[in-house]
């Protein structure tokens, strides 16, 4: 850009900004849905110092920046009265231990398992699509860094008292570098059945650069809690029940220029875009309230978000005001050009909210920097007046007369002095009360109650008890198990709103973005190529994901002892349905046990992950080898049961014969008797009298 030209800036605002909206603007959008750019205009920036008007107001009560002061607890140097003599100047974390004692704890919590949510598939919905589904949105939340702009946010809730997260769509084209064969490998099949077939390549390697478009939801934590100006009469700690909410940005001229190709964004053509970053230059609005607290002393943070860090005009911040409620979306460019005005795609405000400690009637929530801030400050305080007055023990002050003994010089102490005085007593030490002994106790009460406020306590933080000050309820275990579950039953809750608020409805609002924005293709690239998903390999339809009709829980808090109680009871439960009346009585039912089913359940409560790892498909030779194993089983089932057939006819007959012989035996013996029954006397001479026959003697 050359010197001594005119650049072209943007238009300044009209006059009648700060005028009400007329009655004609008002029933344009009843009829038509929007607002016309004037009125938009209105509506952004009369909305928006009303806003933040409102939330100075309350920055008293909230304390953020005393709270951040606190967090940092810088070094402040301390010097005796009149002189350059440093006293005691201990800083005291009280707050930041507490914040990052309860952080860890929530977190784990939360993520007690992964992914951090369980999925139930509601009535024509199948177990395997919801299974699925529930694999789709675990990738999208670590796709969009889920865990760690959570735990930021956590920590913001925390100290603030209120942390605030949006959710979004995205769609851009990335270049992804992939590396291939020169040659395609030869594949030279195995003679030897069973073994793999041999590839040959040539080792030669070249890299591709490939274009991808890529399509996925957002979600990213506020960084500073006055970055979103809240509508002043929202009464609960819920921003979705706003009746608006504006986010003021300051954007480069990079982050202006992606939004050309987004549809309904009107922006200056690029060249009149980046002239408003020469001179004379658009300058952009400080955000009064992000420079309360600053300190370039003992300041840890970033400079602020419109101050430019870099001499590269791309990267010049400037003002954009964004504007959203349930039926329109509004974007102002340097509070006077609007570059979008049109409904908003979502049908809904795309913010979630989450507070610590909730003030009844009220959006904004009290953080730890307000509830235990005085506590950090009185133990500061008693801590180095303790150090002080050691410090005086052991250099003790001295005491002399007045106009007698006059040095004339400053007296120094030093081992083997000698001092003249007149007389004795005109140099002596001063005479100074010990330390209370209360102090010690007093600093024992204070983390107490930091800890009892907090919930951060030695037992639920993982950390020893105290000594003096602390209960001794701690002592025995159940004084123990009693007082780390009273203080961590407000983790718990707060684990609980954090489900309720923030984690449950993303997940819906993921699978509601899922259906209308998601391409089918890029669908099919997640669960066939990055998830390698059994639904995809097995070819289901993959619609049936996004038309899952599903609810989500979060099993963590004050619901994690349900958890523990399925995990519990897997064991008796797979007894139960092992059991052979239980398999006999739903085969009658025309039902089986679906044993994959009990599997996954066994791993996922054991927290296994490689679930595919461990049960395969089988191989085109595993299957071969079953076969005839199976062929081979029958054969020998089948010569088993010939066998004992044999046998069994073999049994019958040897039965039959020896029957045969016994009848036999006994026809002959009958005969001989009957003969010899028939006989005449004259023949044998005597009567038969010893023989069996009829009419003989016994």
């Amino acid at each position: 850009m050359s010197q001594g030209i005119d650049l072209p800036t943007l238009p300044e605002a009209p006059q009648n900004v700060h005028e009400d909206i007329t009655p004609e603007e008002a029933l344009h959008f009843l009829h038509t849905g929007g607002w016309g750019e004037d009125p938009a205009l209105k509506l952004v920036l009369q909305d928006a110092e009303q806003a933040e008007q409102a939330e100075q107001t309350r920055q008293y009560v909230l304390s953020w920046t005393q709270s951040q002061i606190l967090y940092q607890s810088p070094f402040t140097p301390r010097y005796w009265p009149g002189t350059q003599t440093e006293a005691a100047s201990i800083s005291f974390f009280t707050v930041a231990t507490a914040v990052n004692g309860i952080t860890p704890q929530v977190m784990a919590g939360l993520f007690y398992e992964n992914p951090p949510f369980m999925i139930q598939e509601r009535p024509g919905t199948t177990a395997q699509a919801a299974r699925a589904l529930q694999a789709l949105l675990a990738y999208q939340l670590d796709d969009c860094d889920f865990r760690a702009e959570l735990k930021l946010g956590i920590s913001n809730c925390l100290l603030f008292g209120t942390s605030m997260f949006q959710w979004g769509w995205e769609k851009f084209t990335r270049e992804r570098k992939i590396v291939k064969r020169k040659t395609p490998a030869v594949v030279i099949p195995s003679t030897v059945p069973g073994a793999p077939d041999t590839r040959i390549s040539s080792g030669e390697l070249e890299e591709e650069v490939i274009e991808e478009v890529i399509d996925r939801p957002t979600f990213e934590h506020i960084v500073d809690l006055r970055e979103i100006l809240v509508d002043p009469g929202l009464r609960v700690p819920d921003i979705r029940k706003g009746k608006y909410v504006i986010r003021r940005r300051y954007m480069t001229f990079d982050d202006l220029d992606k939004l050309r190709d987004r549809e309904g964004y009107n922006l200056p053509p690029r060249e009149e875009l980046l002239n408003l970053f020469f001179p004379p230059e658009e300058l952009p609005d400080p955000a009064q309230g992000e420079l309360n607290g600053r300190n370039p002393m003992w300041e840890a943070r970033a400079e602020p978000r419109w101050v430019p860090t870099t001499a590269d005009p791309f990267q010049k911040p400037l003002e954009v005001l964004e504007r959203w409620d349930n039926e329109t979306y509004i974007v102002v460019l340097q509070k006077k050009l609007v570059i979008y005005n049109d409904k908003n795609v979502y049908g809904k405000i795309p913010f979630l909210s989450i507070g610590w400690w909730n003030i009844p009637g009220g959006f904004w929530s009290l953080g730890l920097g307000r509830t235990i801030g005085a506590e950090q400050r009185l133990q500061t305080g008693i801590t180095n007046l303790l150090l002080d007055n050691a410090s005086l023990n052991l250099n003790t002050p001295l005491v002399r007369v007045r106009g007698k003994s006059i040095p004339t010089q400053s007296i120094r102490i030093c081992p083997g002095k000698i001092i003249e005085v007149d007389e004795q007593g005109d140099l002596e030490p001063l005479k100074r009360l010990p330390a209370i002994p209360e102090a010690n106790e007093l600093m024992g009460m204070s983390q107490s109650r930091a800890d009892t406020v907090s919930g951060n306590n030695p037992i639920t933080g993982g950390g020893q008890a105290g000594s003096s000050g602390h209960s001794n309820l701690a002592r025995s275990s159940a004084g123990a198990q009693a007082l780390a579950q009273g203080a961590s039953s407000g983790i718990s809750e707060f684990i609980d709103n954090l489900a309720d608020q923030v984690i449950v409805p993303l997940l819906y609002e993921f699978q509601e973005m899922n259906r209308a924005l998601l391409p089918e293709s890029q669908l099919e690239y997640i669960m066939s190529e990055e998830l390698k998903h059994s639904y995809a390999i097995e070819g289901n339809d993959l619609l049936e994901i996004l038309n899952a009709r599903v609810k989500f829980s979060i099993l963590a808090g004050s619901k994690m002892q349900t958890r523990r109680n399925m995990a519990q009871g897997l064991p008796l439960l797979s007894q139960f349905l092992a059991n052979p009346a239980i398999t006999e009585q739903l085969s009658i039912e025309g039902k089986k046990i679906d044993v994959n089913e009990i599997v996954r359940m066994w791993f996922e409560a054991s927290d296994w992950k490689n679930l595919n790892d461990v049960i395969v498909p089988m191989t085109p030779q595993d299957l071969q080898r079953q076969q005839q194993q199976s062929q081979g089983g029958q054969l020998q089932q089948k010569a088993q049961v010939t066998s004992q057939l044999q046998n069994q006819k073999f049994q019958q007959a040897q039965t039959l014969a020896d029957q045969e012989n016994t009848a036999r035996a006994a026809r002959d013996v009958l005969r001989e008797a009957f003969k010899k029954s028939v006989e005449p006397e004259t023949l044998a001479g005597e009567p038969n009298t010893t023989g069996i026959g009829f009419g003989g003697e016994a």
